[in-house]
C-alpha cells in the first residue's frame, strides 16, 4: 500500500468512527425507546433502527471492519423479522440485542486495530446470540473472522472532531476577514513609529553637532538662540506627531479589541454543543443500571437544545452515571413495591436541562422513588464518623440529606459492585465544584429526590480573586469565594491547637496560603495590623486562607496546563494577567483537602504531637471450597497487610469462628456441609459472633441472590465475575 494510501485509509477510518457512533448512538436510543412505546408506533421506530444498521454495516464494509459487518449483516435479519412481525419485541430480545451493539461499539472505536483474543470471543458470542435468536443452528455455524490485510496497518490516530453548523462558521470568517484591516493598521503604525524614531535619531545627531561647534567657540550668542528656537520646533512637533499616533494607537486598540472579544465568542460558540452530546447515551445506562437491580425505569430528557461547551460536557458525564445509579439503586423502588404504592411498576428519571443567569447552566436529575430516608443518612454518619450523634440529632432532614456527598457515608446495608461504598456522590460533587460549579439535593419521602447541578457554559474565562503570597500571584475562582475580610491577631482562636476565625455565625480554621503552597519567605505571623484572608468552600468545608494582599476580582482567560503539566499540586490551570505575566490558577479543592493536614503538622512542629501506638494487624477468616480462589483471596488480603486464616466449607469457618478472635470473615456462597447463606444467619443468630463483618464473594450474581445476603445480614457482596482485587481490599478496609 502507498503512502497515499495509507493516509486516505486513515481519514476515512476516522470518519468512519464518528459516523458508527452516531449510528449505533441512534440504534441504542431507538432500542430503549422501543422498549416503552405503544405498539403503533413500533413498526416506524423498527424501520429507523433496520435503516440505522443497514447504514452501518456499509460503513464497516468501506473499512474492511468485517466483524462489525457481520454483526449488522445479523441485526439487519433481526429487525427485518420484527417488520414481518416473525419476531416480536420483547425485553428477553433486547436484552440479547443491547450487548451486540456494545461489541459492536467497542470494535467501531478502534478500525483498522487488530482483535485482541478477548474482543474476538465477544463477538463470537454476539453472533451466536443472534443467530439463536433467529433461530439458526449454531453447531459450526460461527467461523473466526478474520480482517483483511488492509485492517493490519497502523491504527487510526484518535483526533477529536466536532460538527459545526455553517452559520457559526460563516460569522467567524467574517470577523476573521475583519482581522486583515487591524493587521494592516498595526502594520502601519509600526512604520509610523520607526519614522519616528528615525527623526529623532537624526535630529539627536544635528544637536550633537551643533553643540559641538558651540563648545569650539565657534559660534556666538546668535547660533545658541537659532539652536534654542530650532529646539522649540522640533519638541512641539514631536509632541504633536505622538499626540496623533496614541489617538490612533487607543482607536486601533478599540477596534481591535471589539474585533477580538466577538472573534472569541463565536469560536466559543463553536465549542457548543447541545446537551443532547451527552444524554444520548444516558437512557441505556439506566435502563442496564435498573434492570440489575431487578428494577424498571425509564428516563426522561428535556432541554436537549441547551448549548454547553464541550469540555464541561465531558466532563458531566461521569456525575450524570453516578447519580442515574443512585436514582437506580436507592431511589426507584423495586416494581412489585410501587405497584402496592399505587405507583406505575415502571419508574421514572427525568433530566432536565435550562440556562440561568450569570452565563450558567442547571441540570436536574429526578426521579419519582422512595425519597432519601434522613433517619438512615443520620445513622450512617454517626457509623461512619462523619458526625457525633448529638450533631445527628441536631440536623434538620435537608441538612442531613446533604450528608450523602460527604465520602464514605452510604446506607446501603450491602456493598456490592453498583453501591454501598459512599464514593458515587462524593465523586459528583468533588467534579462538579471543579467546574466552578455547585450540587445541592432536595427530596420528600416517597415523592422522590432531585439532584440540582448548576455549572458554567464554557471554561474558557471565569471570575477570579487575584492575591499576593510570598512576592507570587495567585487566583482563587471567585465561584468558590465565600468572602474576603481582613482579621486581626485578637480576632484569632485557637480550638483543639488550631487557629480559627469567626465567619458570621461560623467558626472556620484559618491556614495560611504560603504554608499549604510551601512557598518559602517570611513565617506569616499575625501581628497589630489587620491581615487579609480569603474564605473559600468546597466539598461542604471552608477554609479562611490568610494571604499577604489581596489584588482585586476581574475576568481572566483560563488555560489549562497542557499534557506535559497533567497533575500540578493545588494547581488547575493558568492565566495571564494584564501585565502578560503567568498566574496560576488554584485548585480550592486540592487546597481544602490538605488544609487539615497542614494545621497537624504545624502542630507535630510545635512538639504538641503524641506518638501512636503501633497498629494490631486485623485477622481475617476466608471460607471458600475452591482452593484456587482461596489461594487468590489469601494473597490478596495478606498482600494489603492482614494475617489470614482459611477454611475449606461454612462448617469449619463457624468452628474457627467459635474458637478464635477474628475482625472479619470473607465466605463464598455455594460450599459444602454449610453454605455462605447458612453461615451468615449462624453467625448474625450468635450473640458473640453477630457484630461481626462478613463479604459474600460468589458466583451467584443474580438480583435474588443479593437480596438473599441482605436479608441473612452480610455486609457486602461480590459477584466473582465482578472480583477486582483492590474493591475486596477496599470493602474490607470500610468495614474494620
Amino acid at each position: 500500500m502507498s503512502k497515499k494510501q495509507e493516509e486516505f485509509l486513515i481519514r476515512l477510518r476516522e470518519t468512519f468512527r464518528v459516523e458508527a457512533a452516531e449510528h449505533i448512538e441512534a440504534m441504542t436510543s431507538g432500542l430503549v425507546t422501543l422498549e416503552r412505546v405503544a405498539d403503533a408506533e413500533r413498526p416506524a421506530l423498527v424501520e429507523q433502527i433496520f435503516r440505522d444498521a443497514h447504514s452501518l454495516k456499509g460503513a464497516a464494509r468501506a473499512v474492511s471492519l468485517a466483524g462489525a459487518e457481520a454483526l449488522c449483516q445479523e441485526l439487519e435479519s433481526i429487525f427485518a423479522a420484527m417488520k414481518r412481525g416473525e419476531l416480536a419485541v420483547s425485553t428477553g430480545l433486547l436484552d440479547t440485542i443491547h450487548p451486540v451493539l456494545d461489541v459492536i461499539t467497542t470494535l467501531c472505536a478502534t478500525p483498522g486495530v487488530p482483535e485482541t483474543p478477548a474482543v474476538e470471543g465477544r463477538k463470537h458470542e454476539a453472533l451466536t446470540a443472534l443467530r439463536r435468536v433467529l433461530g439458526a443452528s449454531t453447531e459450526g455455524a460461527v467461523t473466526p473472522v478474520v480482517a483483511p490485510a488492509a485492517a493490519a496497518a497502523a491504527p487510526a490516530p484518535t483526533a477529536e472532531t466536532v460538527r459545526v453548523s455553517a452559520r457559526k462558521l460563516g460569522a467567524i470568517m467574517r470577523e476573521a476577514e475583519e482581522m486583515v484591516g487591524a493587521k494592516l493598521a498595526a502594520s502601519g503604525r509600526a512604520t509610523e513609529l520607526r519614522a519616528l524614531a528615525a527623526d529623532v535619531a537624526g535630529w539627536n545627531q544635528r544637536r550633537a553637532g551643533q553643540l559641538s561647534r558651540r563648545r569650539r567657540g565657534l559660534e556666538g550668542a546668535a547660533a545658541a538662540a537659532e539652536l534654542l528656537e530650532a529646539q522649540n520646533l522640533y519638541t512641539r512637533k514631536l509632541e504633536g506627531s505622538l499626540r496623533t499616533l496614541a489617538g490612533s494607537a487607543h482607536h486601533d486598540a478599540l477596534a481591535l479589541a471589539a474585533m477580538t472579544d466577538g472573534l472569541l465568542e463565536d469560536i466559543k460558540k463553536v465549542l457548543l454543543l447541545p446537551c443532547s452530546y451527552l444524554f444520548g447515551t444516558l437512557p441505556k445506562v439506566l435502563r442496564d443500571l435498573a434492570r440489575e437491580q431487578g428494577r424498571e425505569a425509564e428516563l426522561v430528557v428535556e432541554g436537549e437544545d441547551i448549548e454547553i461547551d464541550r469540555r464541561v460536557l465531558d466532563e458531566l458525564k461521569d456525575p450524570l452515571i453516578h447519580l442515574l445509579r443512585n436514582c437506580a439503586d436507592h431511589g426507584i423502588e423495586a416494581p412489585g413495591v410501587r405497584r402496592a404504592q399505587g405507583k406505575p411498576a415502571r419508574g421514572t428519571v427525568t433530566i432536565a436541562a435550562r440556562a440561568v443567569e450569570g452565563n450558567n447552566v442547571e441540570l436536574t436529575v429526578r426521579d419519582d422513588g422512595a425519597g432519601i430516608d434522613a433517619d438512615k443518612v443520620r445513622k450512617a454518619g454517626v457509623r461512619h464518623g462523619q458526625l457525633s450523634a448529638e450533631a445527628a440529632a441536631a440536623l434538620s432532614d435537608a441538612d442531613a440529606a446533604q450528608l450523602i456527598f460527604h465520602s464514605g457515608l452510604s446506607t446501603s446495608p450491602i456493598i456490592t459492585t453498583v453501591s454501598g461504598r459512599g464514593l458515587g456522590l462524593a465523586i459528583v460533587r468533588e467534579k462538579i465544584e471543579r467546574l466552578g460549579g455547585s450540587v445541592a439535593v432536595t427530596t420528600a419521602t416517597g415523592v422522590g429526590t432531585t439532584f440540582r447541578i448548576v455549572v458554567p457554559s464554557s471554561l474558557s474565562t471565569f471570575r477570579g480573586v487575584f492575591v499576593e503570597v510570598a512576592g507570587q500571584h495567585f487566583v482563587f475562582p471567585t465561584a468558590s469565594v465565600e468572602r474576603v475580610a481582613r482579621v486581626t491577631a485578637a480576632e484569632v482562636k485557637s480550638v483543639e491547637n488550631r487557629q480559627v476565625i469567626a465567619v458570621g455565625d461560623e467558626v472556620v480554621a484559618l491556614v495560611r496560603l504560603r504554608d499549604v503552597l510551601q512557598l518559602a519567605g517570611p513565617d506569616g505571623r499575625m501581628d497589630g495590623t489587620a491581615r487579609p484572608v480569603v474564605v473559600v468552600r468546597a466539598e461542604g468545608r471552608k477554609v479562611a486562607f490568610l494571604v499577604d494582599e489581596v489584588r482585586g476580582e476581574q475576568e481572566v482567560m483560563f488555560k489549562h496546563l497542557g499534557q506535559q503539566l497533567p497533575r500540578v499540586r493545588h494547581i488547575s490551570g493558568a492565566s495571564i494577567s494584564g501585565s502578560g505575566s503567568v498566574v496560576p490558577v488554584l485548585d480550592v479543592v486540592d487546597l481544602l483537602q490538605v488544609a487539615s493536614t497542614v494545621s497537624a503538622a504545624a502542630v507535630e512542629r510545635a512538639g504538641m504531637g503524641t506518638e501512636a501506638a503501633p497498629a494490631r494487624r486485623a485477622r481475617l477468616l476466608v471460607a471458600e471450597d475452591s482452593i484456587t480462589a482461596r489461594t487468590l483471596v489469601k494473597s490478596t488480603l495478606e498482600s494489603a497487610g492482614y494475617d489470614v486464616v482459611t477454611t475449606v466449607d461454612g462448617l469449619e469457618a463457624l468452628t474457627a469462628l467459635r474458637a478464635e478472635a477474628f475482625d472479619l470473615l470473607v465466605s463464598d456462597v455455594d460450599m459444602p456441609r454449610m453454605n455462605g447463606f447458612e453461615l451468615t444467619a449462624r453467625i448474625r443468630a450468635d450473640k458473640h459472633l453477630g457484630e461481626l463483618p462478613v463479604v459474600l464473594v460468589t458466583a451467584l450474581s443474580s438480583q435474588k441472590d443479593r437480596e438473599y445476603g441482605i436479608e441473612v445480614g452480610a455486609n457486602a457482596y461480590i459477584a466473582k465475575s465482578d472480583f477486582d482485587q483492590s474493591n475486596l481490599v477496599e470493602i474490607v478496609r470500610r468495614l474494620l
